[in-house]
């Protein structure tokens, strides 16, 4: 009995018993929270396949089968391989691309013709990367279960998630204590914005971790090398921490100049000597050459049944507008030239690397989008820099946010009323380079991010976050035992109590984490007050809206909702019509209309006149805006969290709002 009492006490004192713990839960509150219990009618269970997985989805299937890489180009692929690798094991139905059809006439701005007469591709429409085109005829043409196809992709990067999570524990163990690296997981694990996010077939939960990883593998060979120890071993890590952060997500690219500048302020500050740069500059050269070259590697798999000439032909189009700009001329004819005239496995991936990295710094320079942020909607110019601030203390846990005030606290205390030296309290705080290359990921990453007009949700901060939940673990962890005015606010006993209500929080949310906000934000019934898209909103609940209009029997309804699946595929024989009653007016009297979070507050609070179809409204009422505001006293049903139906009353009326 006391060899079993000991054998428990030796388990519960074990971090890498915790760390399992941690890394279990986190698998199964993402995927239970995304795909329900239901498993045997999955058609009307769980989270309905979200606006950006419809593509990331199906990009990666197409990857593994064709070996080209037109779909989705403007994202790296490796969240999409990891995706598609289960659906080997069911082999769905991929259409076949025409080689002689080049029709150019696809299917985008009809999403509802369900099921398909015609299940082949156009050629021309592949190479132009309709990508929404070909994910429907993928995941709704009649041969596959496009639920099914989400469970698999969800499960793949669910488990990778989960592993890559265990990877950062046992880094950061060989950097701080075990205390600080399980305290680090378990923020990222407990936490609303982390599952809704690392439960979906998306870029920026699986890059971040991948990003964090990369920049801990990168200080333990930072350590070492000041150390004077074998580094060999963790330089070819570190590189391929690197190249996966980089193939998950183009704006990785910024942990290199972080690790480049911390590593060169640790090794002359620890070194004492400027003779250290140019050996380091040399070392740190080939590291980024070795890191590319794994890039490049990876990417040719996916490019090698790619002709140069279609490769050109790619950059032209998505390139056609910037080629009268000349700098943008002489960047692209780069490319074109590094794809047509050395085709060798390097070159011909990198080429495709470059052309990704264009794609996306030319989207988020022109911020095509249209935002709901605070009461106003946005386009191009953006919400400001308030977004993400705002948004990081309404979206993220009350429980966490305080915790990170106590440690904010404890840091000041310390630096103002400690007797030692200011350099020593830095170096004694930041006692490895992991923490010094946080911060100048953080500063860098937040000025790309705060100077950017693209705002479509707090995801796109995500490192930054996750990297904060770092540094608030390590502060924990060096201020454990200290107190401040009282011994009873020792931060160890302020942490266990918060972080009791944090699971609890965590828990009881359970399983409307992506449209979270915490109680300064209005919770999850109001948060979409604060704004939407990925942040609330994000197609999730049409399977539940399928499943209402199922139940009530509707024989018709109108639809305003934000989602790229065919509602046809949910709505069985129920009738519908996409309707705005922005542009038509109300429906007629008694009929339904279901309206996501989304629309509903772009359509409420976008300052534009609408314009109104003639004999909808009377001469006056041209002059009003039509807004889904005057159906605010008729609401019958909130279907999950985000769609909203309205009955339109037997008496109709306009609402006259300036």
């Amino acid at each position: 009995m006391l060899l079993q009492i000991s054998m428990i006490k030796s388990l519960l004192k074990n971090y890498l018993f915790y760390a399992i713990i941690f890394c279990v839960s986190f698998f199964f509150l993402a995927l239970f929270s995304v795909e329900g219990f239901n498993w045997k009618n999955l058609k009307y269970t769980g989270t309905a396949i979200t606006s950006d997985e419809f593509a990331h989805i199906t990009a990666g299937y197409y990857y593994l089968k064709t070996g080209r890489y037109f779909f989705n180009s403007e994202h790296p692929p490796l969240v999409k391989d990891i995706s598609a690798l289960p659906l080997l094991l069911i082999d769905p139905y991929m259409p076949k691309i025409n080689t002689s059809n080049t029709s150019l006439v696809g299917y985008t701005y009809d999403k509802d013709i369900y099921p398909f007469e015609d299940e082949t591709f156009s050629r021309e429409l592949e190479r132009t990367n309709d990508e929404w085109d070909f994910g429907h005829i993928f995941l709704f043409n009649q041969k596959n279960d496009p639920d099914i196809i989400a469970l698999y992709s969800r499960i793949g990067v669910i488990f990778f998630n989960s592993i890559f999570l265990f990877v950062l524990f046992w880094l950061i163990g060989k950097l701080w204590s075990p205390r600080a690296s399980l305290l680090s997981i378990f923020f990222i694990v407990f936490s609303q914005f982390s599952i809704a996010h690392g439960s979906l077939v998306t870029m920026d939960f699986m890059s971040s971790i991948l990003q964090l990883i990369a920049l801990s593998s990168f200080a333990i060979y930072l350590k070492r090398y000041v150390e004077n120890k074998n580094i060999l071993n963790w330089y070819l890590l570190s590189a391929l921490f690197s190249s996966l952060a980089l193939l998950a997500k183009f704006s990785s690219l910024v942990i290199l100049p972080a690790m480049f500048i911390g590593g060169l302020i640790y090794i002359i500050v620890l070194k004492k000597s400027l003779k250290e740069f140019g050996k380091y500059l040399v070392r740190f050269s080939s590291f980024t050459l070795a890191t590319l070259l794994l890039v490049s590697f990876v990417y040719y798999f996916h490019t090698r049944n790619m002709t140069n000439n279609e490769m050109v032909s790619q950059i032209v189009y998505n390139y056609t507008d910037q080629l009268t700009n000349k700098s943008s001329a002489d960047i692209t004819g780069a490319v074109y030239l590094s794809a047509m005239v050395i085709s060798n496995p390097i070159t011909k991936g990198f080429a495709e690397y470059l052309s990704g990295i264009l794609m996306v710094s030319d989207r988020m320079n022109m911020a095509s989008q249209r935002i709901y942020f605070l009461g106003n909607v946005y386009e191009a110019e953006g919400a400001g820099v308030s977004y993400f601030p705002i948004l990081y203390l309404t979206k993220l846990p009350l429980q966490f946010l305080f915790l990170g005030g106590v440690v904010m606290l404890f840091v000041l205390y310390y630096f103002i009323f400690n007797k030692k030296k200011l350099s020593t309290k830095f170096i004694n705080f930041t006692n490895t380079p992991l923490s010094l290359l946080l911060l100048l990921f953080i500063y860098l990453y937040s000025i790309i991010t705060l100077s950017s007009n693209f705002q479509i949700g707090l995801r796109h901060i995500m490192p930054i976050i996750l990297a904060i939940s770092l540094l608030v673990a390590k502060g924990i962890d060096f201020f454990w035992n200290e107190s401040i005015f009282f011994k009873f606010f020792k931060i160890k006993y302020i942490f266990s109590l918060v972080a009791v209500f944090l699971v609890i929080s965590v828990i009881s949310t359970f399983p409307n984490y992506l449209p979270y906000y915490n109680y300064f934000g209005g919770g999850i019934d109001n948060g979409y007050k604060i704004a939407t898209d990925s942040n609330y909103d994000w197609g999730q609940d049409i399977k539940e809206l399928g499943k209402w209009v199922q139940d009530n029997k509707i024989e018709k309804i109108y639809t305003n909702v934000f989602s790229a699946v065919p509602l046809k595929y949910y709505f069985g024989d129920t009738m519908y019509e996409n309707y705005d009653i922005a542009w038509w007016g109300l429906p007629k009297q008694g009929s339904y209309i279901a309206v996501s979070a989304t629309n509903y507050q772009n359509n409420i609070f976008y300052r534009e006149k609408y314009p109104v179809v003639s004999g909808i409204a009377t001469k006056d009422e041209l002059l009003y805006e039509k807004r889904y505001s005057i159906l605010k006293d008729n609401l019958v049903a909130r279907i999950g969290k985000t769609i909203f139906i309205f009955r339109v009353p037997e008496i109709a009326e306009f609402s006259k709002v300036k």
